[in-house]
């Protein structure tokens, strides 16, 4: 028998997996017992919670409904023969105050309309800049070598990878940078065979090869990468970006470090690794695998929480998971995932928190997700989406 009691404490905490997440739902409407000690399990949680409103009762009874509306959705899609799940969206007030933006913090949202003439510039390509400026730009379904000026190889691009020439020796480090487009993922493999994965609007900075000599393999991140690490004990792994360095020996994890965001995130998913403040010798924090990192830019703080690591990894898989989220906060992650532009009017819609996992392959698909659970109107013109009042 399943520790539905450990299960329920996981979905409080929000640290649940979308399989234990059904067997709840499952056990729920096996039993009116179950949905009674479940009811229970949920006032005492958030009657000890001091972070929480006070009122548990009004807190259990908000809570209840939601799980009441988190049924699963099949959508058939006319451009595809098969049919894509999303986990429901759960609207509205979760518990009033608490889990409510106030409409003076967010009253609108607004980007940068300004879209790039493609015929301009090759927006949606990636781009490499070897140490010497040379700039090649290449399309994601290309497969072709990069060479240096000396026509010596660099490394091979294979549609959506490209893998660094390892096995040179070199005394002094020479910097590629690669940068991918809004809308795309991206595989690297580095000269030592660590594997990193840029998720869209990223770009690294790395040594075309390490130099042995050198007291650590470092590199330089904007905006969000996977890592897994090859171990060397000798030289370890230091990830920068600009706000902290992220320092491991050989691990996998994510880091978040997009310049618009006002917070790093760092994800152990497995090893361990140490996060510091370079300005700071008194700002260090050491992770083990399933908590996170949370750096403040403002503050220059460091907290760290533990996590379920598939809401901040999945998007590898081409997912987009949302765990309690506002639309204000989400909407720079669909931005960049999608490649849009997002006006949203809409001051409910920006205050609402969603819990939601979604296939990451059509932007009509979830805002119509969105507008059946708030019922609001938008328009898209090209790339820009205009959410309605």
């Amino acid at each position: 028998m399943k520790d539905y009691l450990t299960i329920i404490t996981r979905y409080l905490e929000g640290v649940i997996s979308p399989s234990e997440k059904e067997m709840l739902q499952d056990w729920l409407s096996e039993d009116l017992d179950h949905k009674i000690l479940f009811k229970q399990k949920v006032k005492e949680w958030y009657a000890s919670n001091k972070e929480l409103p006070v009122d548990s009762e009004l807190a259990y009874k908000r809570f209840i409904e939601t799980i009441d509306k988190n049924k699963t959705k099949t959508i058939r899609l006319k451009s595809w023969s098969r049919i894509i799940k999303y986990a429901a969206v759960l609207g509205g007030i979760l518990i009033g105050g608490y889990y409510y933006y106030t409409t003076t913090n967010v009253t609108q949202i607004k980007t940068n309309p300004t879209l790039v003439n493609k015929e301009a510039s090759p927006v949606d390509k990636i781009r490499i800049v070897q140490a010497d400026g040379k700039v090649t730009y290449m399309g994601f379904e290309d497969s072709s070598e990069v060479v240096n000026a000396k026509g010596n190889l660099i490394g091979k691009k294979n549609q959506g990878q490209f893998v660094v020439e390892s096995g040179v020796t070199t005394v002094e480090a020479k910097y590629l940078e690669i940068s991918i487009p809004k809308g795309k993922l991206f595989q690297l493999t580095l000269s030592d065979g660590t594997k990193v994965w840029l998720n869209a609007a990223s770009s690294l900075k790395f040594p075309q090869h390490f130099v042995s000599t050198e007291k650590n393999r470092i590199v330089y991140l904007e905006g969000e990468a996977f890592f897994d690490v090859t171990t060397n004990k000798d030289q370890p792994f230091i990830v920068k970006t600009g706000a902290v360095d992220v320092e491991v020996l050989g691990t996998q994890f994510n880091v978040s470090s997009y310049a618009e965001d006002v917070t790093i995130k760092t994800t152990l998913v497995e090893g361990a690794v140490a996060i510091n403040d370079p300005e700071s010798s008194n700002t260090s924090l050491k992770l083990t695998p399933s908590y996170q990192a949370i750096f403040s830019k403002d503050k220059k703080a460091m907290l760290k929480k533990k996590v379920n690591t598939m809401l901040y990894t999945s998007w590898m898989n081409k997912k987009m998971i949302l765990q309690n989220e506002s639309f204000a906060e989400a909407y720079k992650r669909i931005e960049r995932t999608y490649d849009v532009t997002i006006t949203s009017n809409n001051d409910k819609l920006n205050s609402t928190r969603f819990t939601g996992e979604f296939d990451v392959e059509n932007i009509e698909e979830i805002l119509r997700t969105f507008s059946e659970t708030l019922n609001f109107t938008y328009d898209i013109k090209d790339k820009n989406i205009v959410i309605n009042p």
